[in-house]
């Protein structure tokens, strides 16, 4: 079929839209080569991962990202997946939660080094000394209440129209803090106490601190923590938007957006434009913790990874269909984010690396014109 390119000529690049019955991309200053190109990795990636649809963005300001899909939806394959549809985020809900403690910390309203008994009662194998920074970094040691055999797996497919209550999931804390270790592990548990903090330090939810905090100010407005309010047509896959999966992970993992939206907080966190310089330098301490069968380096809601050889900080995050990352690179100012639908979790760094070495590999001589001033 016949491509119809559009673009809009702006200094000496091209804001344009491609589409055909394949794919759907945008961009904002992105020369058309670049764009191209960035598209058709895209969809190699796509193929790589045997993904049903998969959404991408690269941020490197307002005036300069990138954004690309392929694919239809799972709901209606005549239907193409478009930038603005949305996805579930998972576990990269806790960099949002990680940057709402650290600036309650610059407030004065937390300390990083006290104790969860200053703000929560005591609930059965949860330790009170257990200090928010433990919490930030999975250095608690806690256990991870959707691990609880499956026992809480089963609850959420019993009712999906259940909104739990945060201390509803920590009743799933089946089994003691683990010991034995050197390395604490990941957990969940972490960050439901964290979202839980965070109320009991402002007096406000969770869903209204991340709204006032972060969503406005950025205008990221495809972004909300979904909980029990669904629009199946909004949706890239349908099939698991249930009141029950996302309430019940909350805190922890229930952030519905898009990739552009989720490339734009990376880059925004990541390059020091929301935190104090303090703050961030704290965030990115590093230690290691075990995940799955091995161990990540992981900061203040935060993993240090490498992607194309290059440092990045950043998060994955997985919840029902959908498998995502993102990551910011500090030496070419860049964020990237990308979500998938039914693809293989061993696969889920294919398109963030193939898509950052294609960036570096053909982006203009006059791409500074689109860092921000």
């Amino acid at each position: 079929m016949r491509q119809l390119v559009i673009c809009l000529s702006l200094i000496s690049l091209s804001s344009c839209a491609v589409v055909d019955d394949k794919f759907h991309a945008t961009d904002s200053i992105f020369d058309q080569q670049l764009s191209g190109v960035l598209q058709k990795i895209l969809e190699k990636a796509a193929k790589i991962q045997n993904a049903e649809n998969v959404s991408a963005s690269l941020y490197i300001s307002d005036r300069c990202h990138w954004e690309g899909t392929s694919g239809t939806t799972k709901q209606d394959s005549s239907v193409l997946v478009e930038p603005d549809m949305l996805y579930g985020f998972g576990s990269i809900t806790k960099t949002f939660v990680a940057a709402i403690v650290l600036q309650l910390v610059e407030e004065n309203k937390l300390r990083l080094d006290e104790p969860l008994e200053n703000w929560l009662e005591k609930y059965p194998n949860i330790d009170s000394n257990i200090t928010i920074r433990q919490l930030l970094n999975h250095g608690s040691g806690l256990y991870d209440y959707i691990n609880d055999g499956d026992s809480f797996w089963l609850e959420v497919d019993m009712n999906i129209n259940r909104v739990w209550m945060p201390e509803e999931l920590l009743g799933h804390l089946g089994s003691p803090p683990e010991i034995g270790f050197d390395v604490p592990k990941y957990s969940n548990t972490n960050y439901i106490l964290l979202g839980m903090v965070i109320e009991a330090a402002t007096g406000r939810t969770l869903e209204q601190e991340l709204q006032n905090r972060i969503i406005e100010p950025l205008q990221l407005n495809n972004t909300s923590l979904a909980k029990n309010i669904f629009d199946p047509n909004q949706w890239a896959d349908n099939r698991v938007l249930t009141s029950s999966l996302y309430s019940g992970v909350w805190a922890a993992g229930a952030v519905a957006s898009t990739s552009r939206d989720i490339a734009k907080w990376s880059h925004t966190l990541y390059s020091g434009k929301f935190l104090h310089a303090s703050s961030l330098e704290s965030m990115l301490v590093t230690e290691p913790r075990r995940y799955g069968k091995g161990a990540i380096q992981m900061g203040l809601g935060v993993w240090k990874s490498e992607i194309a050889s290059e440092s990045a900080w950043g998060h994955g995050g997985w919840i029902g269909y959908f498998l995502s990352q993102t990551f910011y690179i500090p030496k070419y100012n860049l964020s990237v984010a990308y979500v998938s639908t039914g693809i293989d979790e061993s696969l889920v760094r294919v398109p963030g690396s193939l898509l950052v070495s294609a960036y570096i590999d053909n982006k203009p001589d006059d791409i500074s014109m689109c860092f921000d001033s």
